[in-house]
């Protein structure tokens, strides 16, 4: 009997529950199907190789578009049969989770590169429980407050996985003042404060 199955005969008590996490847990550890188990890297593996990573670019610039912060991007298919790759990034308040959450599905319903999503990205969770999960099958999006981040540790659990570099993605947030604000018009692209519609 499949593991998943049983799952559904045990009781309803909280050590019951307790064993369905654990039982869960170890279902998504489990090898891939084909019965391969999970290997170590070799170093010489380059991850801008996988084929899923311009769909994990196109979400990761999306998120970055709406001053998404600690944005992470984990290779996990070694690791497990239920994704390939785990995006965790966080938002400071509802609105912006709520607008992170929109401009990924926006992007990813129109990236063209051929590649069809296993996901159809439907929320689950919102922006007032501290955390959104945009599931496309392969990738993952998880987005949530610094608070939720931290008590869930979504990282933590994929340790062994494999960071993605995103340092050619990701736009730095200057602060005013610093040089790279100072070469961007203090910040405001160019813009004086009279020029600036925010101002006015």
């Amino acid at each position: 009997m499949c593991k998943i199955t049983s799952l559904n005969s045990i009781g309803k008590g909280k050590n019951a529950q307790q064993r369905k996490v654990d039982d869960f847990l170890d279902v998504i550890e489990s090898p891939v199907p084909d019965g391969r188990l999970p290997v170590e890297k070799d170093s010489t593996d380059d991850i801008f190789k996988d084929p899923l990573v311009p769909l994990v670019e196109t979400i990761v610039k999306a998120a970055d578009m709406r001053k998404a912060t600690d944005v992470r991007a984990i290779r996990v298919s070694d690791l497990t049969a239920t994704t390939s790759f785990i995006v965790v990034v966080s938002g400071s308040s509802r609105p912006q989770n709520q607008a992170i959450a929109a401009a990924v599905q926006d992007e990813v319903e129109i990236f063209e590169d051929g590649l069809r999503t296993k996901g159809n990205g439907v929320p689950e969770g919102d922006a007032n429980s501290g955390w959104i999960l945009l599931d496309y099958g392969d990738v993952m999006v998880h987005i949530m407050t610094p608070k939720s981040r931290l008590f869930y540790d979504i990282e933590g659990r994929w340790e062994k996985g494999e960071d993605m570099n995103l340092d050619h993605i990701l736009v730095p947030n200057a602060p005013l003042g610093s040089e790279s604000a100072a070469a961007l018009g203090g910040g405001m692209g160019g813009l004086d404060k009279e020029d600036d519609p925010f101002w006015s």
